[in-house]
Formats: C-alpha cells, structure tokens, sequence
C-alpha cells in the first residue's frame, strides 16, 4: 500500500507540461528524432556542472538549450556516421575503458561506480554517456585522422628544432571557445560569426567564466569540458595558434579565424617540460606472422591435425614473397593482426613471448619460419627486414612526432569535418516550450 500510495504522489506531481516535454520532439536528424525530455536532462547536467563549478551567473533559458540541443544533433549525426561506417564499441572495449580510468585514477575495480554513486551520478548513464565517447573517437579516427599525412620533411624538421635540441620548454594547458563557420561561408556569415566571438571575447575580457562560457557557446568536441584542449609544446599545435602558446597564465587571445571558424583560446596552466634521452641502442625487426589457436580443450588428435596444417603452411610459405606472405596470413590466420597481413611492426627484445621472439630475431630479412609454438598458439613468422636503432635518433622518434604533428593538423580538421556533417544533414528544429529551468538549491 505504501508502494501505491507513494507512487500515486508521484503521478500527480508531474505536471502536464513536464508530459508534454517528455513527448515533444526538439528536432528531427536525417528523419531521426530528438526528445524535448532528452534536452530537459541535458539542461539539467549543464545546471549541475555550473552549481559543481561554483558559477553564480546564470546563463538565459534560451542559451542553456540552444546549447542542448546543438550538442544533441552533433552527437546524433556522429552516431549516424558511425553506423554507416559499421563503427560500434563493444562491451569488452567499454570494460576496458573502465578499468583504464580506475587505474588512471587509483581505484580498485568496482570503486568507480561507488565514486560516481558519491557525487550523486547513475553509473549506466555513465557507461552510456562513456560508450559515446568512445564511439566517437573510433568515428574521428577512422574518418579524420586516418586521412591526414605528414610528410618525412616535416617531421624531420619538428625534430631538428625541438627534439634533437633537450633545452628545456614552456609546455602550457590550453583551453579555447570555438565559433563554427559553414562550409563556403558568405561574406554575411562570416560578419555575424566574427561578431559573435568579438561579444563573447568582451565578455571574458570582463571576467565571464571562460570555461562556463565554452561550455555555452564553444562548437568544438571539448566544449563539454569547459573547452580544456590538454598540454601543447612549441611545435605541438597547428601553426596559426602559435602564438596563443606565448600566452601568460590566465591570458586570453583575441578570436583567431581559421577555414572552420574563429577561435578563442586562454592558458590555463604552465610547466616546463625537458627532453628525456632514452636508453642504449638496440636491433629491431619488422616482422608478419600467421597465427593458428590450438583451443585448450583440443584432444591429442585435433593437436595433431593443427600441428600439421601449420607445417603444410611453413612449407607453402618457405619462399614466398612478402606479398604472398601477407595475403595468405590475411586468408588464414586467427590472430588480431590477420586484417593488416599478419603486421606486427617494428619490435625489439623483449616486446613479444620468449620462443616468438627467439626465433625471430635469428632470421635473416627476407626468411621465414618454420613452425614455432608459444603460449598463443602455432605461428610462421617472416621477417620482413631488420634495422639497428639509436632511441634517440630520428627513426625512433619519428611515430610519437607523427602523432604530435597529425594532433595539431586535427585541430583544424575535426572542426571542419563535423561542419560537413551538418552541412548535408536533414535538420528540423522545434520548440520545446515544457522545458524548466530551474535554480533551486543554487
């Protein structure tokens, strides 16, 4: 009885303008809707993060869902990108990006959710909101960053210029507003775009939050975390902001335009960062492999019938080319790197099994295996070729420079790119007349 009665309360406390929010539409993305409910909870978590943040001004009903709702389409039109792509990130990767943030943060496993349920979070919403974040860096990634180059030339000079030399530099956290431009503005809306960032720029000039006010206004994917772009070193971001790494502590730039829009940028924090040498010099190996499981309950015959499959496969492979090497591994092998032709990369002593990597490093570019059995199962290897490697060198470097230049080339690109979404998407956007913004508690 006291269930029935409790829940008949309830029923009678929603109002029929919170019913009429929960079944309104707020817009329609490619023929996919948008809830005015769910824009009702995204008003509320923007609430919420300006009462944890301690902002006392409050920003307009009509700011708080307009920034709602923008987030909502851009999520929406990636999660339509994604399923066209066939991207989807399955339970184990989730799982395993839980685990990274309790490690990351010192928790036990199972001590996140406690943490979350402490500041008064629901863990699904959480893991939801988490999948979502993944999804979107594996869209990003394969539609963005797969597609940028950076030449040999380019790398070799950020190396000459900031790795060869250890002097000691200014690393510096940055934060930015970003103002998007459509794709092949007009001369009108490029005007109303740069007056738009020069309000916003008075307004931080004047002592408005710049993280609430990125948090409002900001069109980049970081706008969610007060627009914390993370650490940059001379050299880390695309050349056009250089200048906003000279910035003191707390210094705002005036809105730099790019081909995507206007950006506005402030340092956050700063610390000087030195050059680490790293180790001796050592032999690396670019090795394929084709990989057989052997299952753990296989019986001493089904043993027996793999053992041979994989010395018919060693035989076939004695003196195939690489290219023949790669397309059977492709064909055949049960290993994760099976899709790249069984590419293992580059690798030194010590990054692969015992018997896998003694084996290895005794052939010759150009050779291949016999049968070699480790822990994962049956593999015929080929070296592809062999190199002596100084880890301060270029050579070494070269993969963690690629990735700081494609980072700063990202910058602008991502902007872009998302831009394109919305540019050849279907939008309707309605009213969503119910929503309630409420200060209580404030």
């Amino acid at each position: 009885m006291r269930l029935a009665a409790m829940l008949a309360t309830l029923l009678m406390l929603i109002s029929p303008v919170r019913a009429e929010t929960f079944d309104s539409i707020a817009a329609v993305v490619n023929n996919q809707p948008i809830t005015c409910y769910e824009i009702q909870q995204d008003v509320d978590n923007l609430l919420r993060q300006f009462k944890q943040a301690k902002i006392s001004q409050i920003p307009s009903r009509q700011q708080l869902i307009t920034r709602a709702l923008d987030d909502r389409i851009t999520s929406k039109l990636q999660e339509q990108e994604a399923a066209k792509l066939d991207i989807k990130v399955d339970d184990d990767e989730l799982n395993q990006a839980i685990a990274n943030i309790e490690n990351s943060n010192k928790l036990l496993p199972g001590q996140l959710e406690m943490a979350l349920a402490q500041q008064g979070m629901d863990f699904a919403a959480y893991k939801k909101s988490l999948r979502e974040q993944l999804l979107n860096s594996k869209l990003i990634n394969i539609a963005v960053r797969s597609q940028l180059q950076i030449s040999d030339e380019t790398m070799k000079e950020y190396y000459r210029k900031y790795v060869a030399n250890s002097a000691p530099r200014r690393e510096v956290q940055l934060a930015q507003i970003f103002i998007a431009l459509p794709p092949d503005p007009s001369p009108e809306q490029v005007a109303e775009t740069r007056e738009k960032a020069r309000r916003i720029y008075q307004e931080l000039k004047a002592g408005r939050s710049f993280s609430q006010m990125a948090s409002l206004h900001s069109d980049s994917t970081e706008g969610k975390k007060g627009g914390n772009m993370g650490w940059f070193l001379p050299g880390g971001i695309s050349a056009r902001f250089a200048s906003t790494l000279e910035l003191p502590v707390g210094g705002i730039s005036n809105p730099i335009r790019s081909p995507a829009g206007f950006h506005i940028m402030t340092v956050l924090a700063e610390r000087m960062h030195k050059a680490e040498t790293q180790g001796e010099s050592h032999d690396e190996i670019h090795a394929r492999h084709i990989l057989l499981q052997i299952p753990k309950t296989a019986d001493i015959a089904t043993r027996a019938k793999i053992m041979h499959r994989a010395q018919t496969l060693a035989r076939d492979m004695a003196d195939a080319s690489d290219e023949e090497f790669a397309t059977r591994a492709k064909e055949v092998s049960q290993g994760p790197s099976a899709s790249r032709g069984g590419d293992l990369g580059w690798f030194k002593r010590g990054a692969m099994v015992p018997a896998f990597e003694d084996a290895a490093f005794k052939l010759k570019a150009g050779q291949t295996s016999g049968v070699v059995e480790s822990p994962f199962g049956l593999h015929i290897i080929r070296v592809v070729a062999r190199r002596h490697v100084d880890p301060n060198s270029f050579e070494a470097k070269r993969d963690q420079i690629q990735e700081i230049l494609t980072n700063a080339e990202m910058q602008e690109q991502v902007p872009r790119w998302l831009a394109g979404l919305k540019e050849r998407a279907d939008i309707e956007k309605h009213d969503c007349t119910g929503i309630v913004v409420s200060t209580q508690g404030r």
